[in-house]
């Protein structure tokens, strides 16, 4: 399984690997929390550990997930089973308007963002459509 991350303010990046840990292992301690969350991913730090998904919409690119951790208060955007080339973004609704966005390479099955800041309500779509503001 192939799995990526984006990085904010529209610059991207890729990382391919295997997938998961196993049971056993202890959930990673948070790592940071609210806006100091930004552009970090929510597996390295720890934040997905107790994440869950607040909202869905279907787009172009398959059903995005606005997923959300309480330990972290942050959000990013969770997609599975992309169309090729799909855009998934993230973006805080306040005055900031901090915004994830990334372009999924081909092969690709499961993709997320970096986080953006959960204290917050913020959005997660495919750059056209998103779910409401939560």
């Amino acid at each position: 399984m192939k799995r990526f991350i984006a990085v904010g303010l529209g610059v991207m990046v890729a990382a391919a690997g295997t997938a998961f840990a196993p049971a056993a292992q202890a959930a990673p301690t948070a790592g940071c929390h609210g806006s100091g969350c930004r552009g970090l991913d929510p597996n390295q730090a720890g934040c997905s550990a107790d994440a869950y998904t607040v909202a869905r919409v279907n787009t172009l690119a398959g059903t995005v997930q606005l997923r959300y951790s309480p330990s972290c208060r942050s959000n990013w955007a969770r997609i599975e089973r992309p169309a090729p080339a799909s855009v998934l973004s993230v973006k805080e609704c306040g005055p900031s308007g901090y915004n994830v966005r990334f372009r999924v390479p081909s092969g690709y099955t499961v993709a997320w963002t970096y986080m953006v800041d959960g204290t917050g309500p913020a959005k997660a779509g495919d750059g056209a459509t998103y779910t409401p503001c939560r």
